[in-house]
């Protein structure tokens, strides 16, 4: 089996993050952002295992969308053999 991959977080990435945190907190609870960052572990842990398991984008092949929950999806890149690059998260839920 290959080793595992370095799963990075891009700004814009962390951002998203903060923001969903702010506006699940916001509109929910406490026990909602834990599970958002339950659920975000759960894939970082399963895409450096696992890099081709969610499907590449017809438009941009490079990219990869994961679907993690009914309301966010990841997007990102596999850079390397030893990197994974997280480029943005959407929030279904929001409208921006």
């Amino acid at each position: 089996m290959a080793e595992k991959r370095q799963v990075i977080w891009s700004l814009e990435s962390a951002r998203k993050i903060e923001s969903i945190k702010s506006y699940v907190h916001e509109e929910w609870s406490e026990v909602e952002v834990k599970q958002f960052l339950i659920t975000l572990k759960k894939f970082e842990e399963l895409v450096s295992r696992f890099p081709k398991l969610y499907p590449a984008s017809l438009k941009y092949p490079e990219l990869r969308k994961a679907v993690i929950s009914k309301h966010q999806s990841v997007i990102y890149e596999i850079t390397d053999e030893k990197r994974i690059q997280v480029i943005t998260i959407l929030d279904h839920r929001q409208s921006h």
